[in-house]
C-alpha cells in the first residue's frame, strides 16, 4: 500500500512540476501552476543564447472559461520575471503594494489579461497586465475585490457572447474598465 501511495505521489509531483510545456497546445492549469511557483521558463533566445523575453502560449478560445475560472485567485505573485508580457513595453509589469516594497503581479488580473490576449488573436491588449477604472483619476491599480468584479464581467460576456463566437461586443464594453 505504501508503495502505491509513493508511486502516486511521484506521478502527481512530476506532473505538477514538469517543465515540459507545449506552447502550441498549452495546458492552462499547468501554466498557472508554473506562474505561481516561478517555474514557467519558455523564452525567446537571442543569437548568443541569452533569454530575451518570455513566450506567451498559444491558448485557444476553449481555454477562456478555465482562465476566467482561475482568475478568482488574486494572489500577488512575485517575482514576476517569468510572466509572458508585451515585449515592446518598457513599463515594469508589476504593481507595488502599499508598503512600497513588494512587487508582483496579481494572478487573477494577469489571467484576465490572458483572456483578452486570446480574444485579440494573440495580440496583447495593453503594454502591461494592469486594469484601470475610468473614474479613477489616479494611476492606481485595482484591488483584489475589484478584480473579482471585472472577472464577473468577463464571465457574463463569455456566457452572453464569447462562447457563441460573437465578438462584435467587446469584453469590457460599457463596464468602465480598461487595460492600461
Amino acid at each position: 500500500m505504501k508503495k502505491i501511495i509513493l508511486i502516486l505521489l511521484v506521478i502527481v509531483m512530476y506532473n505538477g512540476c514538469s517543465t515540459n510545456f507545449d506552447l502550441e497546445n498549452p495546458n492552462v492549469k499547468q501554466f498557472v501552476l508554473q506562474l505561481k511557483n516561478g517555474t514557467y521558463n519558455r523564452y525567446y533566445l537571442g543569437e548568443d543564447g541569452k533569454k530575451l523575453w518570455t513566450i506567451f502560449p498559444k491558448f485557444k478560445l476553449e481555454d477562456i472559461p478555465v482562465l476566467i475560472e482561475m482568475a478568482k485567485d488574486t494572489t500577488l505573485v512575485t517575482p514576476c520575471s517569468h510572466f509572458p508580457i508585451n515585449s515592446i513595453s518598457s513599463i515594469p509589469p508589476y504593481r507595488t503594494v502599499e508598503n512600497g516594497h513588494i512587487k508582483g503581479i496579481m494572478l487573477g488580473e494577469y489571467l484576465l489579461w490572458s483572456v483578452e490576449t486570446i480574444i485579440n488573436n494573440g495580440e496583447f491588449p495593453s503594454l502591461i497586465p494592469s486594469l484601470r477604472q475610468e473614474n479613477n483619476s489616479q494611476d492606481i491599480g485595482l484591488t483584489g475585490k475589484e478584480i473579482l468584479v471585472v472577472r464577473e464581467k468577463y464571465l457574463n460576456w463569455w456566457n452572453d457572447y464569447g462562447k457563441n463566437g460573437d465578438f462584435s461586443v467587446l469584453s469590457l464594453s460599457g463596464t468602465g474598465y480598461w487595460w492600461r
